[in-house]
């Protein structure tokens, strides 16, 4: 508090009109100190509400994030049993592949038999005729049967691998962005807690 220095009268002391002037503003600064003291402690405490409200925020961001990261370790393991359907569709793949290929020679044996069978008499040529028909047609089928087969495993196979090759990249990606998302997030709440703590760099 500043000195002060009172008028002094001939009888009494002091000047009575000094000393209340002086009491009286003496009252309206402690009164001004006051009033911007509290507008000072609600601002404080508005700034505090925000900084609780962000740090709320960053944590239930956090928390999304953390249930990001499940998700993706859940798209991981599924592409794991995706990628053990594929080598099972290649393995049938491949098999079918070799049952066709001892298929077609069948056939084109059977077509240099039909050629040598001119010679046969009437009754052999009509009943080799019957099992021309009857394998032919047999063979025809399996053939038609195992290229349809073939057909919609390599449709699949197609598919499913261009599916997961797409899943993959995405789990690739998120993989890649999630640990930077962490870290920024950990830097925020750090700064977040000192500045809630009262620290100043």
């Amino acid at each position: 508090m500043e000195s002060k220095t009172f008028k002094s009268v001939t009888f009494g002391g002091f000047d009575k009109q000094d000393v209340i002037s002086y009491i009286q503003q003496t009252a309206k600064n402690a009164e001004a100190a006051q009033t911007a003291l509290e507008n000072e402690n609600r601002n404080l405490k508005s700034e505090n509400d925000k900084l609780a409200d962000e740090a709320n925020h960053l944590r239930k961001l956090v928390e999304q994030l953390g249930a990001e990261q499940e998700k993706l370790k859940s798209e991981l393991a599924c592409k794991s049993a995706k990628e053990e359907e594929i080598s099972a569709l290649r393995e049938e793949r491949s098999q079918l592949s070799a049952r066709l290929e001892e298929v077609l020679p069948l056939a084109e044996a059977y077509q240099k038999v039909k050629d040598q069978i001119g010679d046969i008499e009437c009754q052999a040529r009509k009943r080799a005729n019957e099992l021309e028909t009857s394998t032919k047609a047999r063979l025809e089928q399996v053939v038609t049967e195992i290229r349809s087969q073939y057909s919609k495993l390599a449709g699949v196979f197609n598919a499913t691998s261009d599916h997961v090759t797409g899943e993959l990249r995405k789990v690739e990606v998120n993989l890649s962005q999630l640990p930077r998302a962490l870290d920024q997030v950990g830097v925020e709440l750090n700064t977040l807690e000192k500045v809630l703590n009262g620290d100043q760099e």
